[in-house]
């Protein structure tokens, strides 16, 4: 059977993808992991608590959240009834839907490379998105009952609408973008600086294409008015209250740590932060196996160099867009203690910019002159090699600390869910 390339890129690869990151998410859930994270219960209950309320922007339960995450969790307890699978079902869901997203992200990227043949223009931002759903840090975080993937789902549909805006130059996307980076800023703390992106991206494009004030002005204020509309209601409660996880953790607030102290910090942060992809990973057991870097020795020697060639080339669109993608992925875990490090929660919207350097090295081996066809297959061959090394490790040993990191049984769960028990860490710890 053969498909045209349209059918092909449009229709047949994300379904295959949707099909791939369906199957790793949802393969033995919610079972794996089989209880239930005392971060988990306590989401519950700032899901409860939103029930027959009016809207509230944030709460300070669970050490401190915007709710948006949790209006979409009380709604998947509504319709699936109170359950683990209820409780997990929205990441899981968003952690599907992102794969898709960052193929089409990746697809409107590399279909600007003229000279790539037309199996390698569908090929490649495939196989990206393939690494993406099959990296162990990402999936991890899709099948239970935390903020990444929603946060994720956000970004990537921003910049999805983004990438259509300057291919169309349709108003319509950017006031969608504005949109998406609202709710970006209304999830997840990390996504909280993601609308900088699209923003430096077009003051970028403003210099470079010498526009005029009137275009600029038009341009700023479409993504700017919806931006600050979603974004309002949690501004105005920040105006009187502080955002408790920010003043817990961002030691840059820290009025009693000198300079010297702060900077001290910051190295000892790079030094964790940046080991972690390669040498020592996230000791949580319910973000990383303790300690095992977050990248594969494979994907590891890819990510170095395509963010060397990034770094070579970042005067191009893409590769300033990526590089600026990282680094505001890798800033919450930089500003944060030092014991808090290495967190790969924290980090979770560096993911798409390193699918993105992956592909990259991909690209560079694609140059290679053989038969394209053949050549994909290889490339093929070599991700897949990684993907099963990331399920392996996930299913096989990760799961084998999960006892101990998902401490909460589904019978002590119950009441919880059912909305009428007390919150209370210690008690059900000793049940």
């Amino acid at each position: 059977m053969t498909f045209s390339k349209n059918t092909l890129s449009n229709i047949v690869a994300p379904l295959v993808l949707l099909l791939i990151s369906g199957i790793i998410i949802f393969y033995k859930f919610p079972l794996i992991p089989q209880n239930v994270s005392l971060d988990e219960a306590e989401f519950i209950r700032l899901a409860q608590s939103l029930k027959n309320s009016p809207y509230t922007p944030y709460s300070q339960l669970a050490t401190g959240h915007a709710t948006l995450y949790f209006y979409i969790l009380l709604a998947s307890i509504k319709i699936f009834g109170t359950t683990v699978f209820a409780v997990r079902f929205p990441s899981a869901l968003f952690g599907v839907i992102d794969v898709v997203l960052i193929y089409f992200v990746f697809k409107l990227i590399i279909e600007r490379l003229a000279k790539l043949s037309i199996i390698l223009q569908t090929g490649i931002p495939f196989l990206m998105a393939f690494t993406f759903a099959t990296m162990r840090w990402y999936f991890n975080f899709a099948r239970f009952g935390f903020e990444a993937s929603t946060v994720l789902f956000f970004e990537l549909f921003g910049l999805l609408s983004y990438l259509l805006f300057r291919k169309y130059k349709h108003f319509g996307f950017l006031v969608t973008t504005g949109v998406l980076v609202g709710l970006s800023y209304n999830s997840y703390t990390p996504g909280r600086i993601f609308f900088i992106l699209p923003l430096i991206m077009m003051i970028f494009d403003f210099w470079k294409e010498k526009m005029g004030k009137k275009e600029i002005a038009k341009q700023l204020l479409a993504l700017l008015i919806p931006f600050v509309i979603f974004t309002a209601p949690l501004n105005v409660y920040f105006t009187k209250h502080d955002d408790n996880r920010i003043y817990e953790q961002f030691y840059l607030q820290n009025e009693q740590l000198s300079i010297q102290e702060k900077t001290t910090f910051l190295g000892q942060n790079i030094a964790k932060v940046s080991g972690m992809f390669f040498f020592k990973g996230d000791m949580n057991g319910r973000h990383n196996y303790p300690g095992k870097a977050m990248l594969n020795p494979l994907l590891g020697l890819l990510f170095v160099f395509g963010f060397a060639i990034n770094l070579y080339k970042w005067k191009k669109f893409s590769h300033r867009l990526f590089l600026l993608y990282f680094a505001i992925g890798i800033l919450p875990p930089l500003l944060t203690y030092p014991w808090e490090n290495p967190n790969s929660l924290r980090a979770v919207t560096v993911l798409p910019a390193v699918a993105f350097f992956v592909g990259q090295s991909l690209l560079l081996i694609s140059k290679i002159p053989i038969n394209k066809t053949y050549l994909f297959y290889g490339l093929f061959i070599m991700v897949s090699l990684s993907a099963i090394y990331e399920i392996r490790t996930y299913f096989v040993f990760q799961s084998l600390v999960f006892p101990a990191s998902f401490e909460i049984h589904q019978n002590m769960l119950q009441p919880y869910l059912d909305g009428n028990y007390l919150f209370d860490p210690e008690k059900l710890k000793s049940l």
